[in-house]
């Protein structure tokens, strides 16, 4: 356990803003626990409750952290945001490359998905993890920081199904008011904003390796492009919600500079356990909550406004007599309103890997312990060094012949290239967040310990596969229950398996072929009998190594009001219900082509615009 501490904590503590140590050696235990103790989480949450308010928003993700910045601009309102997490501790959250790290602790609230039977083959318990941030900043306290908006396609499909006002000449404008971009080849290109909360840059740290895998993917055919300008088919590299290499969130970006605002009240460790709802005029009231050991209950004289992501948010409204007449009879839970509540949820499957070893490297990154030193903590300091960046340096788009969109424009895997694999954190940190048993962890990444080597991750853009959330029991402290599979769909494995494919074919190219880059050959543990580097093995190495990436969506999906799976409209209202919206990634109607912190933030500005017409705010 000391030998942890001193690893995982140590590289924490020391690097993320503790005192400079003149030394490169790792920081003392002792050092650690005086550190622990001096850590200072930030204090949001020093309000006391009132009995109303205008507007009550559940959640303080980035969406809700945007909705309370946005509502308070006008002095006459009055905002509660209620989170049942805690504040920010910089000295934890600050640096990207310890997201893994932060997904071990209570920012997130450690779910998992059911057995697996055709992914998450060769992890724990055959199960993947699907982490979900909770604290002020929601997911992007423990995400990895990547940025993408997704192509122009995605937004121009949900208009055409009926959610006006979402088309990407509808959204282009508010990303713009969200972001001051520092995007060294695309700042100026007319899609990125200058003065908005959140930063987005590209990542201070860029390997050599990241640089000719560009270059590599560009001799190979692919256009070198800005992904967050429209259209993403093509490479780039990593543009990320970060500030001079720090994690910029959404509390950091939207809340830390207001929370004086009279007219803003944030209570953290706060778990609403209802929305109070009026049976006669189906109208929301106000939420019933537990905060400090104490049952509250609180009027919103205007709207409750749910922000507590794709699974919470679903979880509360079935809770509050929402959802599926069925199900919610089977907990003995009164129906308001029969809707369709968490019946579909999409996720972007993945796998770790190809990994291949640089025989001929330009530098020497082979593990965490590198970075524990004074050196390393300066250059973190100045935002450069390799504790700026969440490990991924840049991105491929790949239309693979198994995507059911003919639009040859319009990707379904994205590719993210690291600097390193698994093999570069030797305490168990990594292995607890991505589930990595023992085995794989020592017969598949160990043998490569001490020797460069980088790693791809595939993701799964489009896929086919779609589950459910429901409810556990009425206990609302219990967790949500997830019907999901990956890869039911065989297509599901077939396109991310053509994207490895399009990896080691650009390793051939001569920019990667200058560092001596070899294709990783071991086989996973579970594919050993299978003839490595053919189709069957891919698709075996797929199925055991799943990556998940925590971009569960369309659990209270918007829709226009004949479609029959919609939960809200097109302005987030809850269908039949008045005084009740959703705003956060769980209304995205369909898997889009890209990670939803982007789309997190476009959510909250884009529902506080709404909320702003509908109430005639300033």
């Amino acid at each position: 356990m000391a030998q942890f501490l001193s690893a995982v904590i140590g590289l924490l503590f020391l690097v993320l803003g503790g005192a400079v140590i003149p030394s490169r050696a790792l920081i003392s235990l002792s050092n650690i626990t005086s550190l622990i103790y001096d850590a200072k989480e930030i204090n949001y949450g020093h309000h006391s409750l009132l009995d109303s308010y205008d507007f009550i928003i559940v959640g303080a993700g980035p969406a809700g952290c945007v909705l309370a910045n946005r509502l308070t601009e006008d002095p006459a309102v009055s905002v509660l945001l209620l989170e049942i997490g805690k504040g920010e501790i910089p000295l934890f959250t600050d640096s990207p490359l310890v997201g893994p790290i932060l997904a071990a602790t209570d920012y997130n609230f450690g779910y998992e998905t059911e057995k697996q039977r055709y992914g998450c083959l060769g992890l724990r318990g055959g199960r993947c993890s699907w982490a979900h941030g909770r604290g002020v900043g929601g997911s992007s306290i423990i995400n990895n920081v990547i940025y993408t908006r997704g192509n122009r396609r995605d937004y121009d499909s949900w208009a055409r199904a009926g959610n006006e006002g979402w088309s990407w000449n509808d959204v282009l404008p508010l990303f713009k008011r969200i972001e001051t971009a520092n995007i060294r080849d695309f700042g100026d290109n007319g899609f990125h904003g200058t003065r908005g909360r959140l930063s987005v840059e590209d990542c201070p740290f860029r390997s050599d390796i990241a640089r000719a895998f560009v270059k590599s993917a560009e001799s190979a055919g692919y256009r070198y492009l800005d992904y967050n300008a429209g259209d993403n088919l093509g490479v780039s590299f990593l543009q990320a919600h970060t500030r001079n290499g720090r994690r910029a969130t959404g509390g950091n970006s939207y809340l830390r500079d207001i929370v004086d605002r009279p007219n803003l009240h944030i209570v953290t460790r706060a778990w609403v356990t209802k929305i109070l709802i009026d049976p006669d005029t189906k109208t929301a009231t106000g939420v019933r909550l537990l905060h400090n050991r104490q049952y509250h209950e609180v009027d919103a004289e205007r709207e409750v406004i749910l922000s507590a992501g794709a699974f919470e948010s679903p979880k509360l409204l079935m809770l509050s007599g929402i959802g599926p007449a069925k199900h919610l009879r089977e907990h003995g839970i009164k129906l308001v309103s029969d809707l369709p509540v968490g019946r579909k949820v999409y996720e972007h499957g993945g796998v770790f890997g190809p990994i291949f070893i640089v025989r001929e490297p330009s530098d020497n990154l082979v593990s965490f312990e590198q970075l524990a030193n004074a050196g390393e903590f300066l250059r973190f300091r100045n935002g450069s060094g390799p504790l700026t960046t969440n490990s991924v340096e840049s991105l491929l788009y790949v239309k693979s012949p198994f995507a059911e969109d003919p639009d040859p424009d319009y990707p379904d895997v994205e590719v993210m290239q690291a600097f390193t694999s698994f093999s570069f954190d030797t305490t168990p940190g990594s292995r607890s967040a991505y589930y990595l048993t023992d085995r794989m962890y020592n017969e598949y990444f160990r043998p490569l310990a001490n020797t460069r080597n980088f790693m791809f991750l595939p993701m799964l853009l489009k896929p086919r596969a779609v589950g459910r959330v429901e409810l556990k029991s009425s206990n609302p402290f219990n967790h949500p229950m997830f019907r999901y599979q990956y890869f039911e769909d065989e297509r599901d494995v077939d396109a991310l398996v053509y994207a490895i494919k399009e990896v080691i074919r650009i390793s051939t190219k001569a920019p990667l072929r200058r560092f001596g880059v070899e294709l990783y050959s071991r086989k996973v543990p579970g594919c050993q009998y299978m003839a490595f580097n053919t189709i069957d093995y891919w698709r075996c190495h797929v199925r055991h190594l799943t990556a998940t990436f925590q971009h569960q969506v369309a659990t209270c999906k918007m829709g226009p009001p004949q479609d029959p799976e919609a939960v809200v409209d097109s302005r987030l209202r809850v269908y039949g219900i008045k005084g009740l919206r959703v705003a956060d990634v769980g209304i995205i109607p369909e898997a889009p082509t890209g990670h939803t912190c982007a789309h997190s933030f476009l959510i909250g500005e884009k529902a506080a615009d709404l909320i702003k017409e509908d109430h005639r705010l300033h």
